[in-house]
């Protein structure tokens, strides 16, 4: 899903980026600790959140957004 963010530091634009350098299987993803806890404690379990990194091309900020 592309969506536009903007840098909550400077207000610019921030670009969608993609991770090199993941674990053996290839992918990664975002699980919660403990199960049925927490932000990601609502996610049932063939939901499968990706971390997806943007950077502002102003201030060089990173972010990354969990995204399904």
């Amino acid at each position: 899903m592309d969506v536009d963010r903007d840098c909550p530091d400077c207000g610019a634009s921030l670009e969608r980026m993609e991770l090199q350098g993941t674990d053996l299987a290839g992918e990664l993803a975002i699980v919660s600790a403990s199960s049925g806890e927490g932000f990601l404690g609502g996610l049932r379990a063939d939901e499968i959140l990706t971390p997806v990194p943007y950077v502002c091309q102003e201030c060089r900020r990173t972010l990354c957004y969990a995204e399904g």
